[in-house]
């Protein structure tokens, strides 16, 4: 076993991550403790029933329900007197970016900590979480439909807002908004409390929703009511409103700081700017999606191209600041680089940005040649043609856009498997593999092997990991034989921290025949 700072299974879909717990994971203690302290990377909060600890007799070991101590600390208190066996801690809490985490460690009182029954808790609230995620991809296409139409409208063409299909999508879209926030109110509690959908609206339920998410869902709602109001008033009026659009545009640009802080952007260092620069991120994307739904929806359908010129400036506008934005979001939550095709979270972003790059290209291309031409009407026939392309590359981007919030940022799950092999001597070697070097848990596997390749018979391999980026000489592995393969698995081995770790390997083929050899692996 790994010794110092224990660190949680991989969580399901989480964000947040278990750094250290007490007692530790994999560990067996004497005294039979008193309680299990969890401690988390980042802020996290648990529901009633979310927390249990099962000895290996099935029973239950907890005497209570979790208590929080600060925003990154539970504690689960124990029975008194707890008798020799093994134990498992499970937990599902919500991290700070709305997102749940499931995990579990094990330990023994007075013998190993193998045997304890348990794992995650089950997701009793599945169904729930993927409301969620469609209620996130129709707030983005509502907060395009009454927020980013109607302000293109009365910046460009005054004329369109008295037109029956841009009233209704202004109309439809404030309500698609509203009622996805509602949405996202009622999904809060059950998933904090992991219920299912007859649990949605009992009073427990919709207290645990207002006491994690509740505030900051309210203060959306205030501001797409704010912004509906506005839009509303902009259709009553009609032409260059100026206050109703004043209202609009900030109430719109407000609810877009409060989505943005509700998701990766207000976890993490500077929050505050990380937040400031995805609120304008996600300002520039309803402006240029509302501009191509109303190109598509009216403009072109009519000769009324006379603000064509002025669009191509804002367009152009609105996707440098996407760029911009984009480039400094993907900074913050992918390192390294390799993330970008090693996790989902990357790869939905490639995906992502092909989109937007396919949207940009079929904007030039519809585009081209302005600039030698004195009446931007001749090039409205390749706009017909271009634009509803760019809009149905729009619709794909908001729903690449909902897949990306809802995952993982690569920063918090980048650890590929690594495998490598370390000579022994002329004719023998060790294949050494870990299936993640994520900071945490890890399973290391070490096979002796022939010239062929074949794996050979050994009395025991004993390993230790090393580190001096931190300061660690030696942390033992435990092993134990797969006499199946002929492999040597660890069991409950923990990396406790990033960088340059190295792990160095005694094979004992025979009581006079031992062999030592070392290889290195970055941990991230």
């Amino acid at each position: 076993m790994v010794a110092g700072a224990a660190v949680s299974p991989a969580p399901a879909s989480a964000h947040a991550t278990l750094s250290s717990s007490n007692p530790a994971d994999g560990s067996r203690v004497e005294t039979a403790p008193t309680e299990v302290r969890l401690v988390f990377d980042e802020a996290v909060r648990v529901g009633g029933g979310a927390t249990a600890v099962i000895s290996s007799t099935g029973g239950r070991a907890d005497a209570g329900p979790a208590r929080q101590i600060d925003g990154t600390t539970l504690v689960i208190p124990l029975r008194a007197g707890l008798p020799r066996a093994a134990y498992t801690a499970t937990w599902r809490v919500v991290s700070a970016d709305s997102h749940v985490v499931t995990g579990s460690i094990s330990f023994g009182v007075g013998q190993d900590a193998v045997g304890a029954p348990g794992g995650a808790p089950a997701d009793k609230a599945s169904s729930l979480t993927l409301a969620d995620d469609v209620a996130q991809g129709v707030l983005y296409a509502g907060v395009v439909g009454g927020v980013g139409v109607p302000l293109v409208a009365v910046a460009l063409w005054g004329w369109a807002l008295r037109r029956r299909v841009v009233r209704a999508t202004v109309i439809v879209g404030g309500l698609a908004m509203l009622a996805a926030t509602v949405v996202q109110f009622l999904m809060a509690g059950p998933r904090t409390l992991n219920v299912g959908w007859d649990q949605v609206l009992t009073r427990d339920s919709l207290r645990a929703g207002w006491e994690g998410d509740g505030g900051q869902l309210a203060w959306r709602l205030v501001f797409m009511v704010a912004a509906t109001v506005g839009a509303t008033l902009i259709l009553r009026v009609g032409g260059q409103p100026r206050w109703p659009t004043v209202l609009t545009g900030a109430a719109g640009l407000a609810a877009a700081g409060v989505i943005a802080h509700d998701g990766h952007a207000g976890v993490g260092s500077d929050a505050w700017l990380a937040t400031t620069v995805a609120a304008v991120h996600i300002s520039a994307m309803t402006l240029w999606l509302g501009g191509l739904a109303l190109l598509i929806a009216v403009v072109l359908r009519t000769e009324h191209t006379d603000g064509l010129r002025r669009w191509s400036l804002l367009g152009f506008g609105c996707v440098a600041v996407l760029i911009l934005t984009g480039e400094y979001q993907s900074f913050r939550q992918i390192t390294p680089v390799e993330g970008l095709w090693d996790t989902r979270y990357g790869v939905t972003l490639l995906i992502k940005l092909l989109l937007v790059a396919t949207m940009l290209a079929l904007a030039v291309a519809g585009r081209r040649g302005w600039r030698r031409r004195a009446a931007p009407t001749l090039d409205s026939g390749r706009l017909r043609r271009t634009v509803p392309i760019e809009a149905a590359l729009g619709v794909a981007v908001l729903v690449a856009t909902s897949f990306l919030v809802a995952e993982p940022p690569a920063r918090t799950t980048f650890g590929p498997p690594f495998t490598t092999v370390a000579a022994l001597d002329g004719s023998r070697s060790v294949r050494i593999q870990t299936d993640t070097t994520r900071r945490g848990p890890a399973q290391v596997t070490i096979t002796a092997r022939n010239r062929d390749g074949e794996s050979l018979a050994v009395s025991s391999i004993a390993a230790r990991l090393s580190s001096t980026d931190s300061d660690i000489a030696s942390l033992p592995l435990r092993l134990r034989e797969d006499p199946t393969t002929g492999s040597w698995r660890s069991t409950y081995a923990v990396i406790p921290e990033p960088g340059r770790w190295t792990v160095t390997v005694t094979v004992n083929f025979t009581e006079a025949d031992a062999v030592v050899t070392s290889a290195a692996f970055r941990v991230w």
